[in-house]
């Protein structure tokens, strides 16, 4: 069974049940040590990596601090705060 948001393929329906809880619902297993953030475990290193990357997307809003990866995640965060 493939997931329909990121194309992950699963075994059965209830590991893909466990696919989207896990890294699209609010319940996520591991916490970065340098923001609130929570995140799947790979998902986790990229984030880590983010956080110590000075070519990392920063938000100009004032004591904001969000930064991000990828050019569309800023853009998407602007577009909410």
């Amino acid at each position: 069974i493939t997931c329909i948001l990121c194309v992950t393929i699963c075994t059965s329906a209830i590991s893909l049940k466990a696919h989207i809880r896990l890294k699209y619902g609010d319940e996520h297993p591991l916490h970065c040590h340098l923001c609130d953030s929570s995140l799947e475990n790979l998902d986790l290193h990229k984030h880590v990596e983010t956080q110590n990357d000075s070519d990392a997307y920063s938000c100009d809003v004032e004591g904001c601090g969000f930064t991000s990866w990828a050019l569309l995640t800023l853009r998407q965060h602007y577009k909410k705060e």
